[in-house]
C-alpha cells in the first residue's frame, strides 16, 4: 500500500474520518463519565474517605471542563482545532494515567482536574470537527451522529466500569479510558488536516477568560455549596457574590474588546437566547431524573446496581437511535417541529416519575425515563442548529463550545437545585433536610417524605422544561452577524 493510494483514501473518504476521529474522542470522555459514576464506592473504600468527599472526584472534574470550555473553543477557532484536540487527547490521557496511579486521593483529584482541562478541549471541539466535516447543510445530521456516540458512551460508561473493577480493580478504568483517548489522539493526528493557518479569527482574549473561567467556578461552587451550607451560609454567599462580580468584569470587557471569548451581541438574537435557554432547561430536567431516581430504585425499590442500570439502558439507547433520525430530518424539515416534540416527550417523563411511590410497579420507572432521554435526543441536534444559524464562521467553534459549557451546567447545577427542592420537602415535613439520611434502615415516614419531595422536584422540573418548549416555539430566522 502507497502513500498516494493513503492520501486518495483520506481525501475521498475525509468527511467520515474526521467523524469517526470527533466520535471516537467524545465517547471516550461520556466512557470516562459513566465509569467513573460506578466506581465511587471503590474508591471510598480504598481511601477510607466519605462519599461527600469521593464525589469530588467527579465534581472537580466538571467544574474544570464547563469552566474553560468556552475560552478553549475560542482558542480552537484561533489556532487551529487539530492542535487543540490532539493536546486536549494526551493531557486527559496522562490525567487518566495520574488518576490510576494516585496512592493518596490529592493525587487523584489532580489526576481529574487534569482530566478536566483535557476533557474541555475535546467536548469542546470535537462536534466543531464533525460539522466543519458534513458542512453548514448538514449540520443536525452530523450533531445527530455525534450523539449516537455520547449514547453509546452513557451505555458503556456503567458496564464497563462495573466490569473492569470487579476483575481488576477500579485503577484499570482510568487506565482503559486512558487508552480510548490515546488511540483518539493517534488517529486524530493522523486522519485530521491541519488548520493551523486560520485568517480573520482575531486575537484570543486572555483577561476574557480569566472573567469568564473564574465566574463559572465560582458560580458553580457556589451552588454546590448550597444543598450543605445553605443560602445564607458565611461560606456561600461571598462565592456567589464574587461570582456576579467577575460576571461584571466579563460583560464589561466583552463589549470592550474587538475579539472577545463570546460575541455577547448574539444575545440579542431572540432564537440564540432561547434556544440556549431551551438547551439548559432540558439538561436540567434529564439530569435531575437521572440524579434523583437512583435513590429511589436503591432505597425504595431495594433495586441492586445491576438492575439500577438496567433502568437507564433503554433510555440511553433511546437517544442514540433518536439523535440521528432527528438531526437528519431536521435539516430537512427544519428545527421546531423537533425541539418542540422533544420537550413534550421530557416533560411527559417527568410527569410520569412525578407519580412514583412506594406501592408503583416495576415498569413504571423505565416508562418515565424512556421519554425523557428519546425526546433529549430528539431535541438537542436540531436545537444545536438552530443556536448555530445564526452564528458566523469567525466564532463558531466558541459559540459549540458554549452550547457544550450550557449541557455541563445544566449537568452540575440539576444535583443541587433537586436536592435543594426534596431536602426542603423533607424538613417541612419533620425530617432531617439531608440525602444521606435516605437508607435501607430510614426511620418510619422518613422514606414517604424523601418520595413527596422527589415528586415535587420532578413536577417543578417539568414545569421548567415545560417552559423551555414554549422558549423553542419561537421560529426566527437563520441570520449571519
Amino acid at each position: 500500500m502507497n502513500l498516494s493510494y493513503i492520501h486518495s483514501f483520506k481525501s475521498r473518504h475525509y468527511k467520515w474520518l474526521a467523524f469517526l476521529s470527533g466520535a471516537l474522542s467524545i465517547f471516550g470522555t461520556a466512557v470516562d463519565r459513566g465509569s467513573s459514576n460506578v466506581i465511587i464506592p471503590e474508591i471510598a473504600e480504598h481511601f477510607s474517605a466519605d462519599i461527600p468527599t469521593v464525589q469530588w472526584v467527579l465534581i472537580s472534574y466538571l467544574v474544570v471542563v464547563a469552566a474553560i470550555m468556552l475560552p478553549v473553543g475560542r482558542l480552537a477557532d484561533i489556532i487551529g482545532r487539530k492542535i487543540v484536540i490532539i493536546s486536549g487527547l494526551l493531557i486527559f490521557t496522562i490525567g487518566g494515567i495520574i488518576s490510576a496511579s494516585a496512592s493518596e486521593m490529592i493525587f487523584l483529584f489532580g489526576g481529574r482536574i487534569l482530566q478536566g482541562f483535557g476533557g474541555a478541549m475535546i467536548q469542546g471541539t470535537s462536534m466543531t470537527i464533525a460539522v466543519d466535516a458534513f458542512g453548514q447543510n448538514q449540520r443536525g445530521r452530523s450533531i445527530g451522529l455525534i450523539l449516537i456516540f455520547v449514547g453509546m458512551g452513557n451505555i458503556a460508561g456503567p458496564a464497563i466500569g462495573g466490569f473492569i473493577t470487579g476483575l481488576f480493580g477500579w485503577q484499570a478504568v482510568f487506565i482503559v479510558t486512558s487508552l480510548i483517548t490515546l488511540s483518539s489522539a493517534i488517529l486524530a493526528f493522523i486522519v485530521l488536516r491541519s488548520d493551523s493557518n486560520r485568517n480573520n479569527t482575531g486575537a484570543f482574549d486572555w483577561v476574557g477568560s480569566f472573567f469568564f473561567t473564574n465566574f463559572l467556578i465560582a458560580l458553580l461552587a457556589g451552588f454546590t455549596m448550597v444543598p450543605s451550607f445553605g443560602w445564607n451560609s458565611p461560606y456561600t454567599l461571598p462565592v456567589l457574590a464574587l461570582s456576579i462580580l467577575l460576571l461584571v468584569g466579563f460583560i464589561r470587557r466583552s463589549t470592550r474588546f474587538e475579539d472577545p471569548v463570546l460575541n455577547l451581541n448574539l444575545f440579542l438574537k431572540p432564537l440564540f437566547s432561547a434556544s440556549i435557554a431551551a438547551n439548559f432547561l432540558c439538561f436540567l430536567g434529564m439530569s435531575s431524573a437521572w440524579f434523583l431516581l437512583p435513590f429511589y430504585l436503591k432505597y425504595v425499590m431495594f433495586y441492586t446496581p445491576q438492575q439500577i442500570g438496567m433502568v437507564f439502558m433503554p433510555a440511553a439507547a433511546g437517544m442514540a437511535i433518536a439523535s440521528p433520525i432527528s438531526g437528519r430530518l431536521s435539516d430537512r424539515f427544519g428545527w421546531r417541529p423537533f425541539t418542540i416534540g422533544g420537550l413534550l416527550l421530557a416533560t411527559s417523563g417527568l410527569m410520569i416519575l412525578s407519580f412514583l411511590d412506594e406501592n408503583s410497579p416495576r415498569w413504571l420507572p423505565i416508562l418515565g425515563v424512556l421519554p425523557i432521554s428519546t425526546g433529549m435526543g430528539s431535541f438537542y441536534g436540531p436545537n444545536n442548529s438552530a443556536t448555530l444559524s445564526v452564528s458566523d464562521d469567525k466564532s463558531y467553534g466558541a459559540v459549540i463550545a458554549f452550547i457544550n459549557l450550557i449541557r455541563n451546567s445544566g449537568n452540575l447545577m440539576s444535583v443541587p437545585v433537586s436536592t435543594l427542592i426534596v431536602t426542603s420537602v423533607m424538613g417541612s415535613l419533620g425530617h432531617p433536610p439531608d440525602l444521606s439520611a435516605v437508607t435501607e434502615n430510614a426511620p418510619i415516614g422518613l422514606i414517604p417524605s424523601f418520595i413527596s419531595g422527589m415528586s415535587t422536584s420532578f413536577i417543578s422540573l417539568t414545569v421548567m422544561v415545560g417552559f423551555g418548549m414554549l422558549l423553542s416555539l419561537y421560529k426566527g430566522k437563520a441570520k449571519t452577524l
